[in-house]
């Protein structure tokens, strides 16, 4: 099969193909099978489910946050590093191989990570512990995108059942990273933090290892090194948006803790903030009715949008304002992020792992450098400063779709196009 695209006019949408008369997920399910599916939600979990467990086991362990914080930044800084290295391993020998190989360094970093409690280590075993489970994180999300990049390519639809299946991946992702600090601080509260991880690491056996059986044909390895990526040079916009998309993440996470700690809503922090995942978990799903416009335009569009919302989180003076204002910021997170991925995939050879990864890397660290920066604006200036970030970066990313309207990045055609 010849992965070659031929260019449409500028900024010219996707051809009109008849829509999927199915459902998202009857139609996601009739191609991969609910057993795929649930098992590549589950797998999703442990990763979610680490940050805020380690951070709680760090503080039993050590007597300290800031150690503890220590921890959770070795988990994030191996999984930036390992990111990039685990979707190019993916793509040379296969999904399978790639999921069986990687949970055993995840498992024993895990474990190594529970004996703690009992040898008394000093804190750089723990930080190498924590890097470790960082840096083998399967990235399932990556595979699962790049799956259904692999499972559409040559049908006359592609193009509308892949933007279809990355604004599901995109609301898979939302609930699991709202599901997975619910369950590990709750179970880390009511039970144990060692339970926490113990519970993470059966996740991480039963679903790990459960999607890698389910992987159809293993997912055969990509063309060769140099063959995956074409057009290198215009991947750099979208790659840009998926990392203001997690500085949004990180900057309104930390701007909502701030903005109502010193009041009697502090304890609704968490749902306050969760509602930045519930408008970017609605849109996901609706994100492929914007089939017709082009890839550009949607980041433009969205891009501008944000801004507003992002003032709208500057002046919200009540819990109750802020909530709303995290809905309608989480409302145009999704096509930004839809946007990217579906752009890469384009971009890129048939399942390609490799480029998926390297646009969730670029959102991961984007979280972190968010929660940074806005940690400095808060302490300068108040977190209605740090709050107002989503306006620039609004703003980013409507300058990145000009420039990839002006780049041309769009002028491939769908993933049908692949003959």
């Amino acid at each position: 099969m010849s992965l070659t695209r031929q260019p449409l006019s500028t900024d010219t949408p996707a051809p009109s193909v008849p829509a999927p008369r199915e459902g998202t997920l009857t139609l996601l399910a009739g191609s991969a099978g609910w057993s795929w599916l649930a098992l590549a939600f589950l797998a999703r979990l442990p990763v979610a489910m680490l940050p805020l467990t380690l951070l709680v086991y760090g503080r039993v362990l050590t007597g300290s946050f800031a150690a503890a914080g220590l921890m959770v930044g070795a988990l994030s800084l191996g999984g930036v590093v390992g990111a990039p290295l685990v979707g190019a391993l993916a793509d040379r020998i296969g999904h399978r191989r790639t999921l069986i190989w990687l949970t055993a360094p995840s498992a024993l970093g895990i474990l190594g990570l529970i004996s703690l409690t009992w040898t008394g280590a000093p804190l750089g075993v723990a930080l190498a512990l924590a890097a470790l489970v960082g840096a083998s994180n399967a990235q399932v999300g990556a595979m699962a995108r790049a799956s259904w990049s692999a499972r559409f390519a040559g049908r006359p639809d592609s193009s509308r059942r892949v933007e279809v299946a990355m604004g599901y991946e995109t609301v898979a992702d939302e609930i699991s990273f709202v599901v997975g600090p619910v369950l590990g601080a709750t179970l880390a509260a009511a039970v144990s933090p060692v339970v926490a991880l113990g519970v993470s690491l059966a996740l991480l056996l039963v679903a790990q290892l459960g999607f890698a059986a389910r992987v159809r044909g293993g997912h055969a390895p990509v063309a060769h090194v140099g063959g995956r990526i074409h057009h290198r040079g215009l991947l750099a916009p979208w790659v840009a948006v998926a990392l203001c998309v997690g500085l949004v993440f990180g900057s309104v996470q930390t701007g909502v803790t701030a903005s109502l700690a010193e009041t009697p809503a502090a304890g609704f922090t968490g749902v306050v903030y969760a509602f930045l995942g519930v408008g970017s978990a609605v849109s996901g799903m609706l994100t492929h009715l914007l089939a017709r416009w082009s890839l550009p335009t949607r980041v433009i569009s969205a891009g501008t949008l944000l801004a507003i919302a992002g003032a709208a989180l500057m002046l919200a003076a009540t819990p109750v304002a802020l909530a709303a204002a995290c809905l309608a910021a989480g409302l145009c997170v999704a096509p930004l992020l839809v946007s990217s991925y579906a752009a890469a995939e384009r971009l890129a050879s048939a399942g390609n792992t490799l480029v998926l990864t390297l646009l969730s890397t670029a959102m991961t660290a984007g979280v972190g450098l968010g929660a940074s920066l806005a940690g400095g604006l808060i302490e300068a200036s108040g977190p209605h400063t740090a709050l107002g970030m989503p306006v620039v970066l609004g703003l980013a990313c409507a300058l990145l779709g000009l420039a990839a309207r002006l780049a041309r990045t769009d002028v491939f055609g769908p993933a049908a196009a692949r003959s």
